[in-house]
C-alpha cells in the first residue's frame, strides 16, 4: 500500500520541507480527497478490501491535521479541531458500515475543506511571507515535533 523511505519521490519531499504551513495542511487535505475517491472507485468494482486499506491512510491524514491545531488559546482552533474530529468520526461509521453515502459524504466535506485551503494557499503565494510571531494560519503549528520529518503523502 504504501513505498518505503527509500522508494520516496525526491520531488515531493522537497515540496514537503520547503512548503508553508498552510500549503503542507492542504496537501495533505488534497490527499485524503484523492483517496476518498479512489475508495468510492474500488467500491464500484466490488474491492471492498482493498478500498478499506486506503480508509486507514485516510484516517492517519485526518489524525496529522487533527495533530496540527495546537494553539488552544486562538479562537479558530476549536472549530477546526470540530471538523477533523467529525471526520474523524464519519470515517469510523465509514470503515465499520462500508456505507457508500457515508464515503460520498466525506469526500464532500474533504472536496469544500481543500478547497477552502486551496484558496488559502493562493492567497498566501500573492501576499508577502508571515514571520513566526505573525503567523498567516493562527491556531496552526507544524514541526518536525509533529511528525512532518517523517509524514508521507505517497502511497
Amino acid at each position: 500500500m504504501q513505498s518505503s523511505n527509500s522508494e520516496t519521490n525526491p520531488y515531493l519531499q522537497q515540496e514537503v520541507l520547503s512548503a508553508s504551513p498552510i500549503r503542507l495542511r492542504w496537501m495533505l487535505i488534497r490527499r485524503a480527497e484523492e483517496l476518498c475517491n479512489l475508495v468510492e472507485q474500488l467500491w464500484s468494482q466490488g474491492e471492498y478490501a482493498q478500498g478499506r486499506e486506503w480508509l486507514l491512510r485516510i484516517r492517519d491524514i485526518l489524525g496529522e491535521l487533527l495533530d496540527g491545531v495546537q494553539e488552544k488559546s486562538n479562537p479558530l482552533s476549536g472549530p477546526i479541531s470540530d471538523l477533523y474530529v467529525y471526520l474523524l468520526k464519519l470515517l469510523t461509521e465509514v470503515e465499520r458500515t462500508g456505507d457508500s453515502t457515508q464515503l460520498a459524504t466525506l469526500h464532500s466535506l474533504l472536496r469544500f475543506e481543500e478547497e477552502t485551503w486551496r484558496l488559502l494557499n493562493l492567497q498566501q503565494s500573492v501576499t508577502p511571507v508571515q514571520t513566526e510571531s505573525n503567523p498567516v494560519s493562527p491556531g496552526i503549528q507544524y514541526g518536525a515535533q509533529q511528525g512532518f520529518d517523517s509524514f508521507s503523502l505517497e502511497i
